[in-house]
């Protein structure tokens, strides 16, 4: 097969696996498969199980487009999932020996998510409730047809209606306005059909776990006297059958809970700083009836989780640590230097040792643990959006975590091989495809920056690359800021490297996966040493590769990558083009129309806007908004509600007003992840327009 490069249409045809859950004797494997439908412009999420051999393979769920969530049930036989098949989101059961799937749950608001109970018997879910704790059960005797014409009637007649609001969160992007609908704990006997309420009151219940005694629900909630200030999410438990909450742990600000095996701990992720966002976050243990929460990574130097940045998704869910059989490991996904791990934690008396058991120059962002310990992992590379393997635990190629690194250590230089080597692929996901693709593999290279700081960075060359010739360079900058750019596959990177452009992106201080200092270091100075990162960067980037044409530079970023675009351009002519996507021009205004704009605006700028509006305004773009130069593109959904679209509004109107070359793009129908799980059209059109203005700039 000839070899070509990749088009932008090629997006229709990727799949990206997620979510893979190993049954319980560990034989065979559920995952879920995302594609696209071009003719209907949206996406399809089914779920397809195999073998642990790789050998067979097969499609579960063929109805509905929306099929995810699998859980196995505790003997193997059935199969529990989330589909939208029938009014919203219901919980649906597959027998495994064979048959159809059959809905199990009518509710009103549908069903978030789901566990099941340690015999069988009982499913515990998510359920959406009104304020006045009814839990509403659509009637039985009526028609999907039916119920789906009641339920969209319902939904245009709120929509037009007048909304009142008491809450500062009262909007949420890509959900919308709030309905006042609280996340409550709900219990459904599979057998007799019967439902119950565990939990009511004013509050969501966030996450929750199932004692292996089926006798209670740990979960996480925030009841705070000032949950709008506070923001911290205690753990409280509630028997199974009904009864008072008890309040288990208050001294950690905890999530994602898993009980031990044995019921004595609850494991959970969880930090104890100022922090609102991207604090290190520690793996704890609480006893199962209330207590202090011990720290098992006191001195593990790495980042729990994964935080890598894609345009393949949106931001995954990080599994919940999960137990060993044994009830003395943990394993959980860490984040170190760009790269996201399979790690171990094994308590040894009151130590913890720590090795990483699967990695290498790849993002891992799924994976699950069965009872003859195999691990299930989906992971994406640089070349690849995303593939399904298992691997065998007991491998002996696991490392020691690596030590902990100061921010002015250098960093590890060598390519990092994949490790187990017993990885063996189960799905085939963009195989096809990729097969007759020519791309190109980030070069990763670290430099030094302000202070001494050590900062990674990375340079795409074009595919086709000519030794001799000068390219012309795009400087990409990430979001969060507390995100990363990682070893993932990048489609809007490829497809820019695959039109003549060598692409050009760094970590700047912020950015996860380096250690707690890196990530504070740019709290309250936006604007400051972390665009010197980025600067120094790119300097550093055209000084060592020669090909990159240091004279045609164009600079691009979404959200803070948004704002920093919007900033560096107030501060620098270098740039012969800016594209500025879903950014931030004035923090004083986005303080009160981003749907987290008093808790993230007061945590990373340190001020709000009664004592702090001067400090609000000078790291504001739009304050050195006539220094601008640079012709500017600006990129807007115009459902955007974390960074609202009046932010780019604002820049546009001034640059405009005093003469600049800039233009605004308005996407319909389209919110912040636009670029990760916005319409395919419109995910192509928004692609197309980066290209198109800096391509139609660039100096001949």
């Amino acid at each position: 097969m000839t070899e070509r490069l990749l088009q932008d249409s090629d997006l229709m045809s990727l799949m990206w696996p997620a979510n893979p859950v190993l049954s319980p004797c560990g034989k065979r494997i559920v995952y879920e498969v995302r594609k696209i439908r071009e003719k209907q412009d949206d996406y399809t999420t089914h779920l397809e199980i195999a073998d642990v051999q790789g050998l067979e393979r097969r499609a579960l769920t063929a109805s509905g487009t929306r099929n995810t969530s699998p859980v196995w049930s505790p003997d193997g036989t059935k199969l529990a999932f989330l589909s939208n098949r029938f009014a919203g989101t219901q919980v649906w059961l597959l027998p495994m020996a064979g048959g159809e799937a059959q809905c199990v749950t009518r509710f009103r608001y549908g069903v978030r998510s789901m566990a099941w109970s340690p015999d069988g018997t009982t499913l515990v879910m998510l359920v959406p409730v009104k304020n006045d704790d009814t839990v509403e059960w659509l009637t039985e005797d009526a028609t999907d047809e039916e119920v789906s014409e009641r339920l969209d009637k319902e939904q245009k007649e709120w929509q037009r209606g007048p909304k009142r609001y008491d809450w500062i969160y009262y909007k949420q992007d890509g959900a919308g306005l709030s309905r006042g609908l609280k996340l409550q704990l709900v219990t459904y006997n599979l057998g007799t059909g019967q439902y119950r309420p565990l939990t009511n009151g004013p509050y969501d219940v966030e996450e929750f776990s199932i004692s292996p005694d089926g006798n209670h629900v740990a979960f996480t909630s925030n009841r705070r006297a000032e949950p709008e200030i506070e923001l911290w999410s205690d753990i409280y438990r509630v028997p199974m059958h009904g009864g008072s909450l008890e309040l288990l742990c208050g001294d950690t600000n905890a999530g994602q809970l898993a009980y031990s095996p044995d019921g004595s701990e609850i494991a959970f992720f969880g930090h104890r700083d100022e922090y609102k966002f991207a604090s290190h976050v520690h793996l704890y243990t609480v006893p199962a009836i209330g207590g202090t929460a011990t720290s098992w990574t006191v001195t593990f130097p790495d980042t729990l989780g994964n935080f890598g940045m894609s345009d393949m998704r949106a931001h995954e869910f990080t599994p919940a640590p999960v137990w060993a059989k044994t009830g003395k490991e943990i394993y959980a996904l860490t984040s170190r230097e760009g790269r996201t791990q399979l790690a171990r934690f094994t308590r040894r008396g009151e130590e913890t040792a720590s090795e990483i058991v699967a990695g290498g120059d790849r993002e891992i962002y799924g994976f699950s643990i069965s009872n003859d310990n195999q691990a299930a992992l989906t992971y994406t590379t640089p070349v690849h959006p995303g593939k399904v393997a298992v691997i065998r635990l007991e491998d002996t190629e696991s490392s020691p975590a690596p030590a902990a690194r100061s921010v002015t250590e250098a960093m590890e230089t060598e390519p990092v091989a994949f490790f187990p080597s017993s990885e063996i692929r189960i799905d085939a996901c963009s195989d096809k495809l990729l097969a007759g693709l020519t791309l190109t593999n980030p070069e990763p290279f670290w430099y030094t920056s302000e202070d001494g700081w050590q900062v990674q960075g990375f340079v795409m060359k074009p595919p086709r690359f000519e030794g001799g010739r000068k390219y012309p360079v795009i400087f990409e900058i990430h979001g969060g800021p507390h995100a990363a750019y990682s070893y993932s596959f990048f489609h809007e990177f490829q497809w820019l490297a695959a039109q003549g452009y060598a692409v050009v992106f760094v970590n700047p201080r912020g950015s996860m996966s380096y250690g707690q200092e890196f990530v504070n270091a740019c709290r309250h100075d936006y604007g400051g040493r972390d665009a010197m990162d980025l600067l120094n960067g790119l300097d550093t980037a055209l000084e060592r590769f020669a090909f990159l044409d240091g004279e045609r530079v164009a600079v691009t970023g979404g959200s803070y990558g948004g704002f920093m675009t919007n900033w560096l351009i107030g501060q620098t002519n270098r740039f012969f083009a800016a594209v500025s996507q879903r950014s931030i021009a004035n923090w004083v205004s986005f303080y009160g129309v981003s749907d987290i704009g008093p808790m993230f605006t007061e945590s990373e700028i340190g001020a709000d806007v009664k004592t702090g509006f001067d400090k609000l305004w000078r790291h504001s773009p739009l304050a050195y908004v006539g220094q601008v130069q640079t012709p500017l593109l600006l990129i807007h959904s115009e459902n955007d509600l974390r960074c609202p679209i009046e932010q780019a509004e604002q820049f546009y109107t001034c640059l405009r007003r005093q003469g600049n070359e800039v233009e605004l793009l308005r996407i319909p129908d389209a919110n912040h992840d636009l670029s990760r799980t916005g319409k395919p059209s419109l995910r192509l059109a928004r692609l197309q327009a980066i290209h198109q203005f800096i391509d139609q700039r660039l100096p001949k």
